[in-house]
């Protein structure tokens, strides 16, 4: 007659010793997603006065303070790692989990090789990345700390440092 094999339906008898049987299981595992994404730790920013605070970013000894304002208007200051610096300003707009920064300036020293290699190959009449322009990036919360993601690929990011409520 032959050898006897168990039938494939065996495997799940260990799940129904556990007590995770069908619609409890599915609805147990589905209970636990919402948890595992909140516990992660990061995820989009909702609402437009999460994101009214002071920013830095810093590469080096170079960093920029980005003061953004509920009144819609934002304040740059960027300090080289030499002593020199230049003030800014700006409007910004919110729309549903990104920023958009109207002339804003990211200069060369805060930006990775392949922006600066790709500013190089463009037309000159193109708009440069490293020049002042209009940004729209996303507004993030990394483990409770709000972020805007300039450069994600390289993780270069404001990082919120005081909200405005603080």
């Amino acid at each position: 007659m032959g050898p006897k094999f168990k039938s494939l339906s065996c495997t799940a008898r260990p799940l129904g010793r556990l007590g995770l049987r069908g619609w409890r299981w599915g609805f147990t595992l589905l209970s636990l997603v919402p948890l595992a994404i909140y516990l992660c730790g990061c995820y989009s920013v909702r609402s437009k006065p999460d994101v009214v605070g002071l920013y830095e970013l810093k590469v080096g000894d170079n960093h920029i303070n980005l003061n953004v304002v509920s009144d819609g208007s934002f304040t740059e200051i960027i300090k080289w790692g030499s002593g020199k610096s230049e003030d800014r300003t700006g409007k910004w707009y919110w729309n549903n989990g990104s920023i958009a920064l109207d002339g804003l300036w990211i200069p060369e020293a805060f930006a990775p090789d392949y922006i600066i290699q790709a500013d190089a190959q463009n037309d000159p009449k193109q708009a440069k990345y490293l020049e002042p322009g209009n940004w729209a990036v996303s507004a993030e919360r990394h483990w409770g700390t709000v972020t805007l993601s300039i450069f994600p690929d390289a993780d270069v990011n404001f990082k919120m440092v005081k909200h405005a409520s603080q």
